[in-house]
């Protein structure tokens, strides 16, 4: 049998047979390995009279697959050679429809003895042709499935980019504090989406409206979050102003957050003490930066429906659009 004719009856089985291609380039480099070509060793008869074929394994069992002896006493198994060609395959070339089956295909070996014996009779240059030919052919028939990162669109991580960027001070034409409020809302609205989150105007009045903070977040009839929402960096005087939320929250087993641009030194501590927890717009993008960009679009949806359905705030809204234009380039997002 020819290299020739040997190639295509691998090439005419290979469809049926996908693990065939292994087999076949195992035993090319097993036979590399033990130095047959050039050696006169004429057929697998004579490579295993020469290279006894071990029929049990080191741990005494029965042996599955092609274990040849050495003189030297070193064994070679063709399963590692196998495993090898596996490897190309699938993990180099991202062949994934070639099979991963590296025990049924070595305890096929047997099926193959004519192929064991034409390449015994191979030169080396022969082997390494056919060898070549044979991982053409595979990585032809079989489509690539590499990963291409030129394929997909990844969206960009906008309520981080708001957090980032967004001049959250009050412009003409808006109402103090509606840019961080509106921020807040949209991060507990997509953090917590469990929940039936409430937000009204800035200074409308939470006692007059029944309401705990500037944000309640309800499961049912239950308060489960209630967050007071200040655009400043709070300062150890403000803290008494906070008890009043604190002692509602506490006799109602609420999560209670203070959620500030910043603290001053000393105000986490005086928070906690009376049962709060201080959020600042670095914790909130620490927070953030673990978000997929879904959940990052819903809070900035968020942050758009509390400008223009909330607020009602047509400069607010405007300066939202203009930055997510000149940021990402997005034209719009359409509000929940």
């Amino acid at each position: 049998m020819t290299p020739d004719t040997l190639f295509d009856e691998f090439a005419m089985g290979f469809p049926a047979r996908k693990f065939s291609a292994g087999l076949l380039l195992a035993f090319i480099d097993l036979y590399i390995e033990l130095g047959i070509p050039g050696s006169e060793t004429g057929s697998y008869d004579a490579v295993i009279a020469r290279f006894p074929r071990q029929t049990t394994t080191s741990g005494g069992k029965r042996a599955n697959t092609l274990i040849l002896k050495r003189s030297d006493g070193k064994v070679l198994s063709l399963r590692p050679f196998y495993n090898a060609v596996e490897r190309l395959f699938r993990a180099e070339h991202k062949r994934f429809d070639y099979p991963s089956c590296a025990p049924h295909a070595t305890q096929a070996w047997p099926d193959y003895i004519p192929w064991l014996d034409a390449l015994a009779i191979y030169s080396l240059v022969d082997l390494e042709e056919l060898r070549g030919r044979v991982i053409d052919y595979v990585l032809n028939s079989l489509k690539s499935q590499a990963f291409d990162p030129a394929a997909i669109q990844i969206d960009p991580p906008l309520f981080r980019l708001i957090l980032e960027g967004f001049d959250m001070t009050a412009r003409k034409g808006e109402p103090t504090g509606a840019p961080y409020q509106g921020i807040v809302f949209g991060f507990l609205r997509a953090d917590n989406p469990h929940l039936q989150v409430e937000i009204d105007k800035v200074r409308t009045g939470s006692k007059r409206l029944q309401r705990v903070g500037d944000i309640d977040a309800w499961e049912g009839a239950r308060l489960a979050i209630s967050a007071e929402v200040k655009q400043y960096e709070l300062k150890p005087e403000d803290v008494p102003d906070l008890e009043g939320f604190g002692n509602e929250v506490g006799r109602r087993g609420t999560l209670g957050l203070v959620v500030s641009l910043g603290f001053r030194e000393g105000v986490r501590e005086l928070i906690g003490a009376i049962g709060l927890k201080p959020l600042d717009l670095d914790d909130l993008l620490r927070i953030v930066e673990l978000w997929d960009p879904v959940k990052q679009r819903t809070a900035v949806s968020s942050l758009v429906y509390y400008a223009r359905h909330v607020e009602k705030n047509s400069s607010l809204s405007e300066r939202i659009d203009v930055f997510l234009k000149a940021a990402v380039g997005v034209e719009q997002i359409t509000a929940p």
